[in-house]
């Protein structure tokens, strides 16, 4: 029976807004928000990053992780609604907004990056010209103390000193904000000159934190405790061309410089990339190791991989919150029995990924609207599957040996911590070939959309089955 305008519409809202993958805000996204972490006990990251905040004393910093698709922003928010609840200043700022994620990173631009989005914080948050006290205003005000005569206004540096050389020949008015976005040999050439003053610049950032808590107190009390989230630094990746590099100074900024992490009076969390800890194992002061977002494990560290059925309940709420009851019957058919094979159908071959789950959902609902038909037909949804199961294929001989060591031992098949290896291992994971998870231990497995076909690989190959 064709579709009816009433169909029309439902499958319409579906795929337009209940499916897509996005960003979430617990506080105003409770039709669709799932709280599955603050359900795991010990095992909430938030839960973990909360306590070390409220317990910890006037200053903390932490280091935070996920891979892609794993919820961490929306995990984000959840934490920063939590502690403004027990009446904590927040501020929350996107690293991408002020540096460029295909380019190396040095402490000087962190040192930047942190005032400065604290300046463009308060700014908003209590509707207050800085332009005298910006932290932008205050840096052009300190390399002008040092050997340039920056003339703009604001933020802005018009590179007219004979120093060329420390200004890359920039010659038009250059907005420093934007700068640390691009790959100018304008920032390029401030990196080397900060550097060369990196204590008078951390003198300089520190004392705009402290004039930040000064006004922050002004409005909100003197007994305000205040936190400062930098999200999307995981997102640092580079280029084919300078992948390494741009990993190279990441793991330096935390190796080398993370005493220049913390704050005077605020608690820092820093997202990270998830690499970091295959590359600097023991190499963290103690309390600064990354909180992982792991994947929800659907079934259990066993040989026969015994479904969990706590998990699975909890994706068919999940399921349930973007369709609406009265819409999965109508989705997926009224008999509910029926209804929950081709749901659960769905969850098992999403490997507990979120964005892995609403790709095969959506993909089924946009099958649906060419069918014509409502409740769809159980193929429907053995060809989503089998769509997102193309999307891993190739699979390289090489890493399918990885895979399927992955699959036997349940660790993460790591000989060593060189890049060449811990950049292949990321990228197996960021593609969700390979899923982390985190119940009592860590460990790790393979996607079951590729797990068959790395089997089937092996058995098609015996003498290259084993890693060279």
């Amino acid at each position: 029976m064709p579709l009816s305008k009433d169909d029309r519409a439902f499958l319409r809202d579906l795929i337009a807004k209940r499916l897509p993958d996005r960003q979430l805000d617990p506080a105003t996204d409770t039709e669709f928000y799932e709280p599955i972490y603050e359900n795991a006990g010990p095992n909430d990251p938030v839960g973990q990053l909360f306590a070390t905040i409220d317990y910890g004393g006037p200053e903390t910093v932490q280091l935070f992780s996920g891979f892609r698709g794993s919820g961490k922003s929306t995990e984000l928010c959840r934490l920063k609604e939590q502690l403004e609840a027990e009446g904590y200043f927040v501020i929350y700022a996107n690293a991408l907004d002020y540096v460029n994620a295909s380019e190396p990173i040095d402490i000087t631009e962190v040192q930047m990056v942190l005032a400065g989005a604290l300046s463009d914080a308060l700014e908003r948050q209590f509707e207050q010209n800085m332009v005298r006290e910006s932290f932008w205003t205050r840096l052009k005000n300190f390399i002008e103390k040092t050997e340039v005569t920056p003339t703009a206004v604001g933020a802005k540096v018009e590179a007219t000193t004979p120093d060329s050389k420390i200004f890359g020949g920039v010659k038009a008015d250059a907005d420093i904000k934007f700068e640390l976005k691009t790959a100018s040999s304008f920032r390029k050439e401030l990196q080397v000159f900060l550097g060369a003053r990196l204590g008078r610049l951390r003198n300089e950032v520190q004392a705009f934190f402290e004039f930040g808590v000064k006004l922050i107190r002004e409005h909100r009390g003197d007994d305000v405790r205040c936190v400062f989230i930098l999200d999307s630094l995981e997102q640092l990746r580079g280029t084919i061309q300078n992948e390494q590099a741009v990993i190279d100074s990441v793991t330096r900024i935390f190796a080398t410089y993370h005493d220049m992490l913390d704050m005077p009076y605020f608690h820092m969390v820093y997202t990270v990339p998830p690499w970091l800890q295959f590359v600097m194992p023991g190499m963290l002061p103690a309390g600064m190791k990354p909180i992982l977002l792991p994947a929800i494990h659907l079934w259990r560290n066993n040989p026969e991989r015994t479904p969990d059925a706590d998990a699975v309940a909890t994706f068919r709420s999940l399921i349930a919150r973007r369709f609406g009851k009265d819409g999965l019957l109508r989705f997926f058919g009224p008999d509910e029995a029926e209804s929950h094979v081709l749901t659960d159908r769905v969850i098992a071959a999403s490997g507990g990924q979120f964005r892995d789950l609403l790709r095969i959902l959506r993909d089924t609902a946009l099958s649906a609207t060419l069918t014509q038909s409502l409740p769809i037909e159980p193929k429907l949804v053995d060809s989503a599957i089998a769509g997102a199961r193309r999307d891993f294929t190739p699979i390289a001989q090489d890493d399918a040996k990885w895979l399927a060591e992955i699959a036997r031992t349940r660790e993460s098949g790591l000989t060593s911590t060189e890049s060449r290896e811990v950049n292949r291992l990321t990228r197996l994971l960021d593609t969700h070939f390979v899923l982390f998870f985190v119940n009592g231990e860590k460990w790790f497995d393979v996607h079951p959309l590729v797990r068959d076909e790395v089997a089937a690989m092996m058995a098609a190959s015996p003498m290259v089955a084993e890693r060279g």
